[in-house]
């Protein structure tokens, strides 16, 4: 329950604070006092827009707040898991906002900071909040839903549902990337498959590569290479001139002076050593020139392989020396392609998730049915107590595709005149008649449905006479097992609250502000007869009022 709403620097109001009992509570006041104030002051608290144009003039900042005394063990689990609550708050919430001169709200539960998302949650659960533009809303075909899903206790099974609907969408995207995938993999694959070929085909050996190419060089090079080393084996082991010539001669003179010299027998050695090496580079150059050979058919062979490799490097851009490096990389790229394993995995969790939506989506269907039945009798037998001699029915369609609600188009009917043909709602009422069709909604709903807080903001409009005595009537009703907070300016409604909150515009020091006070006895009179007849009031309105007040009309 609401028990007390402050509001400080807002538009016309400096400073306002009003306590809130159980029942209902009736709101009037002349047009432009600002009745619907302390409604937008709670839309306020709970996530509506705000500006810095809401901040009375002068002043740096407008602050909200709102108590409830929570009884809901829903709410209560709600607050406590958030640690909002603790045992010395016991079941006493404040909510409130502050707005300051730059637009920017600051929002609090029970003092503690939070995100506006949160308190809007929490708002979802204290308050229901129907204005005058509800009769309006009511005429979409998705508030139709959403209203018959609430008094079918379906709207959690509907979100679950919107869920399921979306990963199935999105299953389809991926399923439909991976045929696309798969057919890139075939492409792929092929591309693939064909340079492998070519690499077999070409059957190249490790280190065949650096062999064609010392073999190839050799080969061009045979006539020079053995030229060059027979000139080097002649310049090591020639009989003139030549490297061992040159040291058999330094042998045979030093061994003339060798009694004369103190370490002949190291140089005698050193020699011999140096003769040994030369007889080994000698043998090593005859080898060499052993196996080169001058072949100009082996050397068209070897260029002829030469340019095989090359060629298959320059088609798929890489070095030689890169073939086969690429041959194994290209083989797990072709062993590792296996979209259609993946294919098939999505396609067994659309089937699967297809499924879980089918049978929630029944489920739904079936709760739909038997509430639209219920809700059109029900509707049907308000809308008579509200002078409406005719009948309301919930329309249920089946769907040809499946939708994120459900497989059910949702259309409410009605004739204002029995015997008349049934017509969506939109082609035949008017404003005062759906405006009790929104009415008869509404209060339906809210008796069968939480929270515990109902405000109706001049829900009655296009309403008066004898219906309006209908419609206090209902508020009152509701009244005794919710508290009720209605804006009206039908005197017929604002007979039937159990309390009495009057608006008024005032006037000081070049300045407006709104007033905002309980009215009884002669003062709530005066009002009633004001709601009556206007600027004028005589002692017949008054006591009219009199009269309506005590029969509690």
């Amino acid at each position: 329950m609401l028990t007390s709403l402050q509001v400080k620097d807002y538009l016309l109001i400096d400073e306002l604070d009003i306590d809130f009992y159980s029942g209902l509570t009736v709101i009037t006041g002349e047009t432009g006092s600002g009745k619907s104030i302390s409604i937008d002051a709670l839309m306020l608290i709970f996530g509506a827009k705000a500006s810095a144009e809401m901040i009375r003039s002068g002043q740096k900042q407008a602050s909200f707040t709102a108590t409830f005394q929570v009884d809901s063990e829903l709410i209560l689990s709600w607050l406590a898991e958030r640690e909002f609550i603790d045992d010395n708050q016991q079941n006493i919430v404040i909510c409130r906002r502050v707005i300051d001169a730059n637009g920017r709200s600051k929002s609090f539960i029970n003092s503690i900071p939070v995100n506006l998302s949160i308190l809007k949650e929490l708002g979802e659960m204290l308050l229901d909040i129907h204005t005058q533009h509800a009769s309006i809303a009511l005429l979409k075909p998705e508030n139709q839903r959403k209203l018959l899903d609430e008094f079918a206790g379906v709207t959690d099974k509907v979100t679950n549902l919107a869920k399921v609907f979306s990963d199935i969408n999105n299953v389809k995207q991926k399923i439909e990337k991976a045929r696309q995938f798969s057919q890139d993999i075939l492409i792929r694959q092929e591309i693939l498959t064909e340079k492998l070929n070519d690499l077999k085909e070409l059957d190249l050996a490790e280190g065949e590569w650096d062999e064609l190419q010392i073999r190839q060089k050799q080969l061009a090079n045979a006539g020079f290479l053995l030229q060059e080393l027979d000139f080097a084996v002649n310049l090591v082991s020639g009989e003139q001139n030549s490297i061992a010539d040159i040291l058999g001669t330094l042998d045979n003179r030093l061994a003339k002076i060798n009694d004369y010299l103190p370490n002949s027998q190291q140089i005698s050695q050193l020699i011999s050593s140096m003769e040994s090496e030369v007889a080994e580079l000698e043998h090593e150059l005859q080898l060499v020139a052993n196996k080169i050979e001058q072949d100009p058919e082996q050397l068209a062979i070897v260029d002829a392989r030469i340019d095989e490799i090359y060629s298959l490097a320059r088609k798929y851009r890489i070095r030689p020396e890169e073939i086969q490096e690429h041959q194994q990389i290209w083989q797990q790229d072709l062993d590792n392609l296996s979209a259609e394993s993946d294919l098939d995995k999505l396609l067994q969790e659309l089937e699967q998730k297809t499924a879980s939506y089918m049978q929630l989506a029944i489920e739904i269907s079936e709760s739909r049915i038997k509430t639209a039945n219920k809700l059109g009798k029900e509707v049907s037998q308000l809308l008579n107590k509200l002078a409406i001699n005719g009948e309301f029915k919930v329309n249920l369609t089946k769907l040809e595709l499946m939708s994120s609600f459900g497989l059910d188009d949702i259309q409410y009917q009605v004739c204002f005149n029995k015997g008349m043909p049934l017509q969506p709602l939109n082609k035949v009422a008017s404003g005062g008649e759906l405006s009790r069709v929104t009415l008869a909604l509404y209060v339906i709903l809210s008796i069968n449905n939480p929270p515990e807080v109902i405000v109706f903001d001049e829900i009655d409009v296009g309403i008066g006479g004898g219906v309006a005595e209908v419609v206090g009537t209902l508020l009152a009703e509701l009244g005794k097992s919710k508290q009720v907070i209605c804006i009206t300016h039908q005197p017929q409604t604002a007979c039937c609250g159990n309390y009495h909150l009057r608006v008024s515009k005032e006037a000081a020091k070049k300045t407006s502000f709104s007033r905002i006070e309980y009215v009884s006895d002669e003062s709530r009179i005066g009002e009633i007869a004001r709601m009556l007849g206007g600027l004028n009031i005589t002692e017949t309105t008054l006591q009219h009022a009199r009269e309506m007040l005590g029969s509690g009309v």
